[in-house]
């Protein structure tokens, strides 16, 4: 069983599923380290000394402080301590010396503690040329696929001289419902990819070859332990909650939340509260919880006059078998 992700709850109306999540696909790479092997003597590394800063200024494009290069800056943030770039450098771990990187190169571990060296015209005369052709093999139905294949998604968008067999192609597409498979090689990597027709042009969707799908650790579910009540009752809710798609109503909210921390810390702000810790779930039984879900659900919207007196949801629960 591969390692955990993530844990929590999938919550649904009121009940609330304890569950983990296990990648189902990864690209596979062969694994190299980064190995140090001794050669000429090492002439001592030149490093640069960092610019000289005032406490109050900073240089511009790495130019020493003078009246011509200097620009001012909040106090807030000249009175803070300076902040300088770091290089990430190569030490050998028995000695902790420092390397250049003309004494370091791939390594592959074949056995415990036992490695064999790579060159890097090796590794370049088998890499795969990114390919000037992306040839079609078939043409399939989108939802024979499972979307678990699925890794990378891009715009096909056609040159001038291509661009009435492209329209063709996408037309031809539409038409009878099916999406191409073809096959690439692209950033010294091997691809199959899906083209299929958009809303507006085509799709192209790199995909997980079979061996990359970890198909034996997918969970299977007991479904004995149903009952007909509850599916009905579940069923009935799903329909309910039924929408059409749009993703415009997602966003990424963490990203979000880190602009506004810079933004504020720019200006000399304190960072915002952090959010209360949510509060786990009780155990109660899924049918009781399903018929309290859709009765939420029947309620007309509170008016905003009695939205402070509307009495509070019933929190959400852990699943448990009836």
């Amino acid at each position: 069983m591969a390692s955990t992700v993530w844990r929590g709850y999938v919550s649904f109306g009121l009940i609330s599923i304890p569950v983990r999540l296990f990648r189902a696909a990864r690209a596979e790479r062969i694994s190299f380290r980064r190995m140090y092997r001794q050669a000429e003597p090492e002439p001592e590394p030149d490093v640069e000394p960092p610019p000289q800063t005032s406490k109050f200024t900073r240089p511009i494009n790495g130019a020493g402080p003078s009246e011509s290069n200097l620009r001012t800056i909040p106090e807030h943030i000249a009175e803070a301590p300076v902040l300088t770039p770091l290089r990430q450098v190569s030490v050998r771990t028995e000695t902790n010396e420092q390397v250049s990187e003309a004494a370091v190169v791939k390594g592959y571990e074949y056995e415990k503690n036992r490695y064999v060296a790579l060159e890097p015209e090796e590794l370049k005369s088998v890499a795969p040329t990114t390919s000037a052709a992306m040839e079609i093999q078939e043409f399939v139905q989108l939802a024979d696929i499972d979307p678990v294949y699925f890794e990378t998604s891009y715009y096909v968008t056609p040159e001038e001289a291509g661009e009435k067999a492209y329209s063709l192609l996408y037309k031809s597409m539409q038409t009878s419902g099916l999406v191409a498979l073809a096959q690439f090689a692209m950033h010294s990597r091997e691809h199959v990819v899906v083209l299929r027709p958009g809303k507006h042009g085509l799709l192209a969707h790199t995909m997980f070859f079979a061996s990359e799908v970890r198909a034996d650790d997918e969970y299977h579910a007991d479904l004995s332990a149903v009952s007909d009540k509850e599916l009905k009752l579940a069923e009935t809710l799903i329909h309910s909650l039924a929408a059409p798609f749009e993703p415009e109503k997602y966003r990424d909210t963490y990203r979000e939340k880190i602009q506004e921390l810079i933004d504020r810390k720019v200006q000399g702000l304190p960072a915002p509260a952090a959010a209360a810790p949510a509060q786990k779930a009780g155990v109660i039984d899924i049918a009781d919880a399903l018929r309290k879900s859709l009765a939420n659900l029947k309620k007309p919207a509170a008016s905003v006059s009695n939205q402070a007196a509307a009495p509070r949801k019933p929190r959400k629960v852990s699943a448990a078998r009836s």
